[in-house]
């Protein structure tokens, strides 16, 4: 029987609103269909580091993008993503995933930076192991501030949307851009948003890793703005047009090399990111990366990060294989499919 959910992504300077219409099956994302999707730019300044900061704008562009995709939802599902978000993996004994929740504050107490009490706490399980304190399930643990996510959702109830459920950023990114055959080999998805970027590691289709970097396509734009600082120029355009492209002609190098030096550190923290879990889980070493978020269409990039971690890699596509209802006005994200990896993973979240 097919269901459909609307998920709603709020991005540093963007909010994007996606109804999807998922069919049964094995996995119910095989032949999902978008039926609305619409975005609203935030002004500067309506969002910053993750947090809502000036309610009545933030509300005004999400009431502008529902409207514009046509939906009026009473629950959305969300998602949280910024740095102070903790995702870690841990071993919980195995019981009923009720239970495993109900006991996660007790078994996890020890470990967390914060109270707590301070946090809310989910668990993504992955696999179940054998020790020698028995089975133990083996997965990945979730903990926000709870004064994070009491300001997003306040934020989206001045818009009258209240949350349907908050999932982690990193795993709407997983459903959205693992699928088919990177579901049966070790994945990296390289999500680089304005202010933050998302790597999520999943091995054999279940998510192992998440980092979050505080750093972005944002950087970027501003290296571009200081470089040319006084001269008329579109920073914005010539992130994406010459980006960190080293082959270009003595004009446009110093856009390269400003873009280079600031995206370079991303580059390595990427890298070592994966060597970490590389070294951590002999044999489960990502095997290609997956590009999403505006950064993916940033020129030179994807040949900086292959470079730097000898591995392959490719632009994600959340719409490989799904249906686009002919009211959905395609022409919104043709050519940056990629953009709306987090959104329609959102909003696959009853999927596998």
């Amino acid at each position: 029987m097919a269901t459909r959910q609307v998920a709603i992504d709020v991005g540093a300077t963007v909010v994007r609103v996606a109804e999807v219409e998922l069919r049964g099956g094995d996995d119910p994302r095989a032949g999902a269909a978008l039926t609305a999707y619409a975005e609203r730019a935030l002004p500067a300044g309506v969002m910053r580091e993750g947090q809502v900061e000036e309610p009545g704008a933030f509300s005004s562009a999400v009431k502008e993008a529902l409207s514009a995709a046509k939906v009026k939802p009473k629950k959305a599902i969300l998602a949280i993503g910024h740095p102070s978000v903790v995702v870690r993996e841990v071993d919980v004994p195995t019981q009923s995933m009720s239970e495993v929740r109900a006991s996660l504050a007790f078994h996890v107490q020890d470990s967390l930076p914060m109270a707590v009490d301070d946090a809310l706490l989910d668990f993504y399980p992955s696999v179940e192991i054998e020790t020698q304190s028995g089975p133990m399930l083996r997965g990945l643990l979730v903990a926000a501030p709870r004064e994070f996510v009491r300001g997003l959702i306040s934020g989206l109830d001045e818009a009258g949307i209240g949350p349907a459920r908050i999932d982690h950023k990193a795993f709407a990114l997983w459903r959205g851009t693992v699928r088919g055959e990177l579901m049966t080999s070790n994945v990296a998805t390289v999500d680089v948003g304005a202010e933050t970027t998302t790597v999520v590691v999943s091995q054999h289709g279940s998510p192992r890793l998440v980092r979050v970097l505080p750093q972005g396509g944002s950087d970027a734009t501003k290296a571009i703005a200081s470089a040319f600082k006084g001269a008329s120029i579109d920073a914005e355009a010539l992130k994406f047009q010459i980006g960190m492209n080293p082959n270009v002609g003595t004009e446009q190098r110093p856009v390269a090399e400003a873009v280079a030096h600031v995206m370079s550190p991303l580059i390595d923290s990427i890298r070592n990111t994966l060597v970490y879990f590389a070294s951590s889980n002999p044999g489960a070493g990502a095997e290609r990366i997956v590009l999403s978020g505006g950064g993916a269409y940033m020129a030179g990039f994807g040949q900086a990060l292959s470079s730097a971690t000898r591995l392959p890699v490719m632009i994600g596509d959340p719409m490989q294989g799904a249906v686009v209802s002919k009211k959905v006005d395609a022409q919104q994200f043709r050519g940056r499919e990629a953009t709306l990896a987090t959104v329609v993973g959102l909003a696959m979240g009853g999927a596998a």
